[in-house]
């Protein structure tokens, strides 16, 4: 029998050539190689020929292949090929994965303990659309970890987010995959209430000494053998290139998985099982011969509740592995440490220590949403790790961020806001003008009597209300529609005729709604401010629930009342942040005209008066994206993932051009059918 020193400058199906052993762990070895067809270096990951005589490891193999190969996502380490093939007379299976250059999170984590906020928020953000992609084909990770989480220079001095070792990862039935395969229960000897895989043995997640004797609160005591090279001892191999702690060590090596893969010696130890105490587990070798008896899956601290238990898994147990993650990153600490069985333990049935406790600086909803994802019940969890991260980054960021995202767009796209502005006020400067007339002509007006007066100057006063009205909700509705577009997806063209497509299919409700919100503010505003400035609060983002969600009247000033609820404070200050920015460029235009200086009650100050009013041409555009802005972080508030956002916007008009369909087509494929 070969060592894996021995595979060296062998080539495998006449396709890549073997350079060097990387590092080693309990079932295999993984060796940079180079593919010869192009001369690009590759990791390429072998089973050993012991391993490749037991099924169990065979399969599990098979089933990294097929987790990580069938998923195509930018922030997934990409898996480019699997096969069989001998070498001499050996049989080996082997996987193909891209090379990577960086680190791990945990080694970043070793040194620097506690990240900055705006870190853990970019990091989990890539992560999350990882895994979220995972979960739409079907694939459960079930070792989520710093570990497994890859920081790869981008070249413009930061980083790309890689996730990797999908070798445990489960293929739910009936998702993504079209023949709906499933590994569940292929493990030799796996209890049927228990997890059917190693865990580390001892504190934490190293592994203990080869033939070391386990602690009372050991879940398993595991074989393990010396990573190559280094010296370092590993487990089982993952499909991660880790750099080597040492300076003088210019190469990489594969740092185990505390999921292990050699036999592990079940000497009477404790292992938690579902619906039952510590239960003494027979001698593997002695009573059974089976190697994975009662065996768990997973690296403790940062498993789920329910795959502590041995239950069926969903995305949701991942979700709390996320959460254990930004815990770690903003503590310093995961919520729970110690031994195996006391990690375990606790999951189950401790609360986790608040993580404000850790960080005083923590901005409290960040606290909140993260420690939601360490809910033991997985249905008080965010849904989804999309809507997790956007509730993170809603909380993380206050609005300051916010405002100048505000007058960034504005000042960006100024033509186009201008231009709309300037359509949407076409009736007001009519009604201007006929203010205007009936000024300067005033004295022809009352020549027609008073009550043919008092009607004229009415339907005037009403005219100027309605078109006033219109203006003000056409460039908010259509303001929030491009807003959406440009957060959502900015390499679309920025267009005004979309947007008026999706108004003039929803003109009815978008008026008949409107009509019944401004009076309700003009009420409230003339008999008291402080209820007007309520109503104002609460029916902030009738405009964007009528346009992109559809609703109307009571539905969507309800919808609109619950946006606002997730974040009082910050619609409180977004609401006063609109009326006095409002009152100050009216101030400023009126003194600029020379208006406080001409007599009140004179002819020019009252035909300046009214033209004082349209200098919201140039500002309301900029204080309508506030409103917009703050529609979407409500949202995210929520848990809501922005794509809904545009599935909503596109549900009646959809991509035009066939460039646009193929960047929002899905990017993954699902494995294909097979032909009988």
């Amino acid at each position: 029998m070969h060592s894996v020193h021995s595979y060296v400058g062998q080539t495998l199906d006449d396709k890549y050539r073997l350079e060097r052993l990387l590092g080693q762990g309990g079932m295999g070895a993984v060796y940079l190689a180079t593919h010869l067809g192009t001369g690009r270096a590759v990791a390429v990951k072998l089973i050993t020929p012991a391993f490749m005589r037991r099924r169990v490891f065979v399969e599990r193999f098979k089933r990294e292949a097929r987790a990580a190969g069938r998923l195509r996502h930018p922030n997934i380490v990409d898996v480019t090929d699997f096969g069989f093939t001998r070498a001499g007379r050996d049989s080996l299976a082997y996987l193909v994965m891209e090379y990577l250059d960086g680190c791990t999170l945990n080694n970043v984590l070793e040194e620097e303990r506690i990240l900055p906020l705006p870190w853990v928020v970019g990091i989990l953000e890539q992560v999350c659309s990882a895994v979220h992609e995972a979960h739409k084909q079907g694939i459960v990770h079930r070792d989520l970890k710093p570990d497994n989480i890859w920081l790869e220079p981008n070249r413009l001095g930061g980083y790309h987010v890689k996730v990797l070792d999908f070798g445990i990862a489960k293929v739910v039935e009936g998702q993504g995959s079209a023949a709906g395969e499933t590994f569940e229960g292929q493990y030799a000897g796996a209890a049927s209430n228990t997890l059917e895989e190693p865990l580390v043995a001892g504190s934490g997640d190293e592994p203990a000494e080869h033939g070391a004797a386990a602690s009372q609160e050991s879940a398993t005591i595991l074989e393990t053998r010396p990573g190559a090279e280094t010296g370092r001892r590993s487990t089982d191999l993952t499909n991660r290139i880790v750099p080597s702690p040492e300076p003088t060590v210019h190469e990489a090596e594969v740092r185990g998985s505390t999921e292990i893969d050699t036999p592990a010696v079940l000497a009477g130890t404790d292992v938690w099982k579902a619906g039952q105490g510590a239960a003494d587990l027979p001698t593997a070798a002695a009573a059974t011969g089976l190697t994975h008896v009662g065996a768990l899956v997973g690296t403790p601290r940062f498993m789920s509740p329910e795959q502590c238990r041995g239950e069926h898994l969903d995305a949701r147990s991942d979700i709390y592995s996320l959460g254990v993650i930004a815990y770690q990153m903003l503590s310093g600490t995961t919520p729970f440490t110690g031994t195996a069985l006391a990690v375990i333990r606790a999951h189950l049935e401790n609360q986790p220590p608040s993580l404000r406790g850790h960080n005083r600086r923590l901005p409290v909803g960040v606290s909140t949403v993260i420690m939601s994802a360490l809910a033991k019940d997985p249905a008080a969890r965010p849904q989804s790790a999309l809507a997790f991260a956007n509730s993170l980054r809603a909380n993380a960021t206050g609005l300051g961020p916010l405002y100048r995202r505000a007058f960034a767009l504005y000042c960006e796209h100024f033509p186009k806001v201008l231009l709309l502005s300037l359509l949407a006020h076409v009736p007001v400067l009519t009604a201007v003008l006929l203010t205007i007339g009936a000024v300067l002509g005033e004295s022809r007006i009352n020549d027609l009597g008073l009550g043919r007066a008092a009607v004229l100057r009415i339907s005037i006063a009403i005219f100027y209300f309605v078109a006033s009205f219109v203006a003000s909700s056409t460039i908010a509705g259509v303001t929030a529609i491009l807003v959406t577009q440009l957060e959502v997806a900015p390499l679309r063209q920025v267009e005004l005729r979309t947007a008026f497509d999706i108004i003039r299919r929803r003109w009815r409700p978008f008026l008949t709604t409107g009509l019944v919100v401004s009076v309700r503010l003009f009420l409230g505003l003339v008999l008291l401010v402080i209820p007007g400035m309520v109503l104002l609060a609460r029916s902030l983002f009738w405009a964007p629930v009528v346009l992109m969600e559809g609703l109307e009247g009571k539905q969507a000033l309800a919808r609109s009342r619950a946006l606002a609820s997730r974040s009082w404070p910050a619609i409180t200050t977004g609401v006063i942040f609109l009326v006095l920015v409002d009152q100050l460029i009216r101030w400023l235009a009126g003194t600029l005209v020379g208006l406080e200086a001409l007599p009140k009650h004179g002819l020019s100050a009252n035909v300046l008066s009214k033209v004082v009013p349209l200098a919201s041409i140039f500002y309301l555009p900029l204080l309508s994206m506030v409103p917009a802005l703050l529609y979407l972080k409500m949202r995210e508030l929520g848990g809501e993932t922005l794509t809904e956002v545009m599935a909503q916007l596109e549900a009646g008009a959809g991509p035009r051009t066939r460039w646009e369909k193929r960047l929002r087509a899905r990017l993954s494929m699902n494995t294909p059918s097979k032909s009988t």
